[in-house]
């Protein structure tokens, strides 16, 4: 019989905190699921720890992947193999409480496919403080835009989209869950992106169908240093907080399924010129990177490979940096680097 819940665990290397989300999950006071967990090549006893569940409750359902497919790869193969019609992420750091999915398919008989919940955090002891207040400033802003539990609009989604281009206000993807048809009708998480695939996504497809928020907390996410995200703080700060953003902005403007937030954008007094934000995103994360390479004490031309890889993919972006002036270069560097050092 197909599971009305598809709980999807993509993992790698996980091994530290795979037992407690494992039994999380188990846990859930809802019963109609299937475990799938699909295993990205660990080279850590991930897999001995998922074999040894396995063989203890016939609900998991264990692949491993025969190469690794990366972070969002891997994300994309769990969909493609879930059986249920609802998919239900988590990630092998996090935590869902014991009434998580009751109250979340509860949710769901009011005929929304897309569904978010409050989530709290676990903090390693040695998070920056920087760190710290970005998830406890991005927590007071979710609470400030969805303080009760309500549905929201496709249209209003997309005015607090337009306000908020390239934020995440709905939370990590172990506080969401989706029809599987979303993604039939919506794509898959953008792997070009390696840090905010999730919060580009929950705008390709809030702004289509709306959702319903729970200001239960019913997940956990947890922050340590072992997660992708602290190392891509550390090794790809200019790819993650630069270019994921440009790249989200580039697709706001461009692709097909943003149509309504374009629509949104415009029917703004006065417009919101979204093509002018993109070119000049486009012209600071360009010059971010020159400069970079040309710096006289110790160049880094990693900055300017990234840039080079992500305009293969995206070729408006060298046609909207290509008339750059000195001065407008410099200008958007100094707000560029004023960003990232206030973050990191």
């Amino acid at each position: 019989m197909t599971p009305l819940i598809s709980i999807c665990i993509p993992t790698y290397n996980g091994a530290r905190y795979l037992e407690a989300c494992l039994n999380s999950v188990l846990n859930q006071t809802y019963k109609d699921i299937e475990i799938l967990v699909v295993d990205d090549g660990s080279t850590d006893t991930t897999f001995e720890i998922l074999e040894r569940y396995a063989a203890s409750d016939q609900r998991i359902r264990l692949v491993r992947n025969e190469h690794n497919l990366g972070l969002v790869g891997n994300w994309n193969h769990c969909i493609e193999l879930a059986q249920g019609e609802w998919i239900k992420f988590v990630f092998q750091d996090d935590l869902i409480s014991q009434t998580c999915l009751e109250r979340l398919i509860a949710e769901s008989k009011k005929g929304c496919s897309f569904i978010a919940c409050k989530r709290g955090y676990l903090l390693d002891a040695e998070t920056s403080e920087n760190v710290q207040q970005f998830y406890f400033d991005n927590q007071i802003l979710i609470d400030s835009i969805f303080p009760d539990s309500r549905w929201i609009s496709a249209q209003e989604y997309c005015q607090l989209a337009v306000n908020r281009i390239g934020m995440n206000f709905i939370g990590e993807p172990t506080s969401v869950m989706l029809k599987k048809n979303v993604f039939e009708q919506y794509g898959l998480f953008n792997p070009n992106l390696i840090m905010s695939c999730d919060l580009e996504y929950w705008t390709r497809v809030a702004i289509h169908t709306g959702l319903i928020y729970v200001s239960e907390n019913l997940a956990t996410f947890r922050v340590h240093k072992g997660a992708t995200s602290a190392t891509n703080r550390s090794h790809r700060q200019y790819r993650m907080e630069v270019l994921d953003a440009l790249i989200i902005l580039h697709d706001i403007v461009y692709a097909s399924n943003y149509a309504p937030l374009r629509e949104a954008a415009s029917s703004r007094q006065p417009p919101v010129d979204l093509l002018k934000k993109l070119s000049e995103q486009a012209r600071g994360a360009k010059w971010l990177a020159v400069d970079a390479a040309n710096r006289e004490d110790n160049p880094d031309s990693t900055l300017i490979k990234e840039w080079d890889q992500v305009v293969i993919k995206y070729p408006h972006l060298a046609k909207l940096t290509s008339t750059t002036s000195s001065h407008q270069g410099n200008n958007l560097l100094d707000i560029w680097r004023d960003r990232l050092s206030r973050f990191f």
